[in-house]
């Protein structure tokens, strides 16, 4: 195991250990000990030892790899500075030197772009070592879109645990996207890209992407889809990689349904669902978040094990994630509701 530890002075450390716990116990893990000695336990088998004194907070972060030790110390760094606000500390984790590359980072090139519909393109990338990639517990991943090819300016991490950028002006920007399959042994990765109206970063580098094109990837990252007995998945464009990807490894005997948003008549693809999953396609003919109605309309058992999941627009997001906990009153654990993009945002 991994460790690495940091010692923050702060004005009020209590304030900020509490404000840690409580954000830790939003993702459903428990933070157990005393007042100024506090101990939490990571889902992928990491640890955080809190320490709090009258001036001073002290961490140390443990994890099984060094990105995952990375992930942790990251995380922790930006909450500080978030829970101290407007306070402005000083973070030094030991171990980490500055402008250091991301041990999760990867340096990816085109190799073949594919359209699957009028408004999703398959972009197939590859790079090197992509190992940690290939999951299915965490199969999203943050690709970063350079400015200038010639000189990307990926991220580097600083001695707090957070990224460095170089030159500002050539930050590449950032969105998170689903790794659609992996082939370890072509060490490729298909990534499916919604070709969106609005101009947006990731989308208009899709549009013009071609054989040689630079990008970087880094991950993976992000709750997966619960093995269950009955599923209910939600989504549109944006989510139908991730939703495809869930149908094609569950078991042939899962029961549940599929919702799926898309643009009129032109976006359906075929699906490998388990016989006993109902897929449903639904039209938009111009109206905004039609399936919020179909998914108040799934009656979701209860003398069975349960998931549910949806990625669609901010706003449905909101309805869906209200319904399934205040008139489902489905748990934490069965269930989970993510915002893929907003309305009037470019991009994902």
């Amino acid at each position: 195991m991994l460790s690495s530890q940091a010692t923050i002075r702060l004005k009020n450390p209590a304030k900020v250990l509490d404000a840690l716990q409580a954000h830790l116990a939003e993702h459903d893990i428990a933070v157990v000990g005393q007042q100024d000695h506090r101990v939490a336990t990571l889902p992928y088998g990491g640890e955080v030892i809190f320490q709090s004194a009258p001036s001073e907070l002290s961490l140390e972060a443990r994890a099984p790899s060094q990105s995952g030790l990375e992930d942790v110390t990251s995380f922790l760094a930006s909450h500080v500075l978030e829970f101290a606000h407007p306070e402005r500390p000083a973070i030094q984790w030991t171990g980490f030197s500055d402008r250091q590359a991301f041990a999760d980072f990867r340096e990816m090139r085109v190799v073949r772009v594919v359209d699957l519909t009028p408004h999703m393109r398959r972009i197939t990338l590859k790079g090197q070592d992509l190992t940690r990639f290939s999951t299915d517990e965490n199969f999203h991943v943050r690709l970063y879109f350079p400015k200038d090819p010639a000189e990307p300016g990926w991220p580097v991490r600083g001695a707090d645990g957070l990224g460095i950028a170089e030159d500002p002006a050539r930050k590449p920007d950032v969105r998170k996207y689903t790794i659609r399959s992996i082939d370890l042994d072509t060490s490729e990765v298909d990534i499916d890209f919604v070709l969106h109206a609005i101009p947006g970063p990731g989308s208009d580098w899709a549009k013009s992407a071609e054989p040689g094109a630079l990008v970087g990837m880094a991950g993976p990252g992000g709750r997966g889809i619960r093995p269950a007995d009955w599923y209910l998945l939600v989504g549109d464009e944006t989510a139908l990689p991730a939703i495809a990807r869930a149908l094609e490894n569950m078991p042939p005997s899962a029961k549940g349904h599929v919702l799926l948003e898309i643009e009129p008549g032109d976006d359906a693809v075929p699906l490998a669902a388990p016989e006993g999953i109902q897929v449903q396609w639904i039209s938009r003919n111009g109206s905004q978040n039609p399936i919020v109605d179909e998914v108040q309309r799934i009656a979701i058992p209860s003398d069975r094990n349960v998931f549910c999941w949806a990625g669609t627009e901010f706003d449905a997001i909101q309805k869906i994630r209200t319904h399934w906990r205040d008139t489902c009153k489905l748990g934490k654990s069965e269930q989970l509701a993510v915002a893929y993009w907003r309305r009037g945002t470019a991009d994902e």
